[in-house]
């Protein structure tokens, strides 16, 4: 049997990390390497991970200095051995038969990549997140149409369901593709670097597999990156949204995929304000003052008011028309 290769970035995480490593060696494939990037871990997560190594020895231990969960992932990726890569972030947990499902998925078929379902799990509980897609194989041109073009964005200002997160903790690839193509995750990116990743390597990809299973326990932590108050959250999602361009551009997708460009655009000037506006008790007027400036900025950004422009009008609903 082929070995499947789990990358786990650490950082921080001493109060999850225990659940998620119990549910990667409680998989019902055996034939796994369990690969775990310290990533400069200031608590006890590495002391866990040398705890979790000396009782199985399918688990690697790579402790390194912090430069960010890409860097990590690319550490990852640079030592597996296996035939088929995995990531799971050390916050979140897994349902016993992921891997061996996604696997009878991907050993049967010519694609590279297989996708599943997942939980979102909160305070207020565990809700099933699927993908409306009933076929179990895509096509290169239903893969950009179906799954990449809603990664991007929405095309429709009306609030429905079309958005699909871009993690790659829901995917399994073939090694040799990833290898193929040098995919790697991009230097630099704070934020959204596995949408980067994910929407690269379904350009790449002739088709695609879809894992109809709820694999996947996605834990909303309010204190990781995405979520937690962030100094260059403006800046960082500018990076995001030109490297998504400049692939789209590479694969001349980007006229096609403009509306949803833009409006992931404007959304993310909205993330960017709401973020500005977070308050925290200490703050002196200078900081204030340094967040609305900030504001500011973002309202003016030309590109921003082009988008605006741009965008196609709401399309309303049936019902009202």
């Amino acid at each position: 049997m082929d070995l499947i290769s789990i990358i786990v970035p650490i950082y921080n995480v001493e109060k999850y990390l225990a659940k998620c490593l119990d549910s990667i060696l409680a998989q019902t494939i055996p034939n796994i390497e369990i690969i775990l990037i310290n990533d400069g871990s200031l608590d006890s997560s590495l002391v866990i991970c040398k705890h979790y190594a000396a009782k199985d020895k399918r688990i690697c231990v790579v402790d390194k200095i912090n430069e960010g969960v890409a860097q990590a992932r690319n550490t990852g990726l640079d030592l597996a051995k296996g035939n088929y890569i995995g990531f799971v972030d050390p916050d979140d947990w897994i349902e016993p038969q992921m891997y061996e499902s996604m696997y009878n998925k991907l050993v049967h078929s010519e694609h590279a990549v297989c996708l599943c379902n997942y939980y979102k799990n909160d305070r207020l509980g565990s809700s099933p997140k699927f993908l409306r897609i009933k076929k179990d194989i895509l096509n290169k041109q239903e893969v950009i149409d179906d799954i990449v073009a809603n990664m991007i964005g929405i095309d429709d200002l009306m609030p429905k369901y079309t958005y699909i997160m871009g993690c790659v903790w829901r995917c399994l690839y073939k090694k040799e593709f990833i290898d193929k193509h040098n995919l790697r995750f991009k230097k630099g990116v704070t934020i959204m670097e596995d949408l980067v990743f994910t929407v690269e390597a379904l350009l790449k990809s002739d088709g695609l597999c879809i894992d109809h299973g709820v694999w996947y326990h996605y834990r909303r932590n309010p204190k990781s990156v995405l979520h937690s108050y962030n100094p260059n959250m403006w800046e960082d999602q500018i990076y995001v949204h030109h490297l998504l361009e400049e692939l789209l551009k590479k694969e001349k997708l980007a006229d096609y995929m403009l509306n949803r460009l833009d409006i992931r655009y404007i959304g993310m000037a909205f993330c960017a304000i709401y973020n500005a506006t977070s308050r925290h008790s200490k703050e002196n007027r200078t900081q204030i003052t340094e967040k609305m400036k900030k504001i500011r900025a973002i309202c003016n950004d030309e590109k921003l008011k082009r988008a605006l422009d741009r965008v196609k009008p709401i399309q309303k609903p049936s019902i009202f028309k």
